[in-house]
């Protein structure tokens, strides 16, 4: 009876390191999702300003006004993310929390399957 409760022990050891190598794993694979879509996102905008300043520079027939109104559109656009700052705490925090909700109610349903 007690090397059956042994080994019964010894397996939920096993179980629980498991547990933690997959929950690490799919953190470390996330982060890194993360940050190649971050770092793609940030070369998007960039070039993206770029282009857009040019053809408007080449609209008012000044490159400077050009990239200046770029600029405007983008102190607008953190003007509008400080004004909206609690909505967009809100909406990003439900993101969050939704998200690990899924992930508990699938980490359940895969305990329920064993």
């Amino acid at each position: 009876m007690f090397g059956d409760l042994k080994d019964y022990i010894n397996q939920r050891i096993t179980l629980t390191k498991y547990e933690i190598i997959d929950s690490t794993s799919n953190m470390l694979a996330a982060g890194v999702f993360v940050l190649v879509i971050g770092f793609s996102v940030t070369f998007l905008i960039l070039l993206g300003s770029i282009a857009i300043g040019f053809m408007l520079g080449h609209y008012f027939d000044n490159y400077g006004y050009g990239f200046l109104a770029v600029t405007g559109i983008y102190l607008l656009f953190i003007a509008l993310c400080l004004i909206f700052r609690k909505n967009i705490k809100l909406f990003l925090a439900n993101i969050a929390v939704e998200n690990a909700m899924n992930a508990l109610t699938n980490q359940e349903d895969d305990e329920d399957e064993e």
